[in-house]
């Protein structure tokens, strides 16, 4: 009986129908693990880790009332350490300057700084914007809403982003050859800062998330797919499937970090399974 077991098991694994050794997802033919690192939050956002502490911060959906839609929240990814940022009105968009390792959150009246050790968050400019989008490369860039027009933040001054001073964005990050990819209602973008030539890398998308990862790669996702940019054809190349993927980011290791409707998830690799 026990070697009948067996061989039943055997098969069953070899037909697909047990999958709980290998529930994880194959990235250039490496397989990796699903770390499941917070479920029960409401469409988690607008991703970024501080690569110095590796610490996430996201954004996630309250419905309180009509003043306070949504929250900005912190996960330590090494010590598991959790919670909400406070002080910060509608807390959206993240990025950080992984230089001096200083957070920016962006809300629905301006800018914050936040000061992970103390857990504080002090305002920081852009008084009055709604802040929809935001990025840190050497300056300080900001989309407001409704309008989804790009401003730097120099010294205190807001300015419109002159490469793009007509050109309304959805999304928008910086590559490690300071190319601008930016989408909106037309597609996915790429320009390289200091001019005004736009390259159209693919049309009719419907891109959730934009994030670089520590190498500066531009990474998107779109429903259910995650693709990189691929400069060289001037495309995207499809990485792998995830199920209903909100936003992106990458750890100080570079493993890929998304979330869908309820949860946030990091990919290990394991060279160890056959999977």
């Amino acid at each position: 009986m026990r070697l009948l077991f067996l061989l039943s098991s055997f098969i069953l694994v070899q037909a697909g129908v047990i999958k709980e050794e290998c529930d994880g997802i194959k990235i250039n033919d490496i397989y990796h693990e699903k770390e499941v690192l917070r479920t029960d939050v409401d469409r988690p956002y607008l991703l970024a880790v501080d690569y110095s502490t590796n610490t996430l911060y996201y954004s996630f959906n309250i419905d309180f009332n009509d003043d306070v839609s949504y929250k900005s929240a912190f996960l330590n990814l090494n010590t598991k350490e959790s919670g909400e940022v406070t002080g910060v009105t509608n807390g959206f968009a993240h990025t950080v300057d992984q230089k001096n390792h200083e957070v920016y959150i962006g809300g629905s009246d301006g800018i914050y700084k936040y000061d992970h050790k103390s857990k504080k968050a002090e305002f920081f400019g852009a008084n009055g914007a709604d802040i929809w989008g935001i990025y840190y490369k050497e300056i300080l860039y900001y989309l407001d809403f409704p309008r989804q027009f790009l401003y730097t933040y120099i010294d205190g001054v807001s300015t419109r982003f002159k490469d793009l001073e007509d050109t309304k964005v959805d999304q928008f990050v910086i590559d490690n050859e300071d190319i601008l990819f930016y989408t909106n209602a037309t597609g996915l973008f790429g320009q390289k800062k200091g001019t005004k030539d736009a390259v159209l890398f693919k049309n009719n998308m419907s891109v959730r998330s934009l994030t670089t990862d520590i190498n500066g790669n531009v990474y998107l996702c779109e429903l259910d797919d995650v693709y990189k940019v691929n400069k060289e054809t001037r495309g995207i190349d499809k990485v792998t499937e995830v199920n209903d993927c909100f936003g992106l980011a990458f750890d100080n290791e570079n493993n890929l970090i998304y979330s869908n409707a309820t949860s946030l998830v990091r990919l290990k690799p394991n060279l160890n399974k056959g999977c």
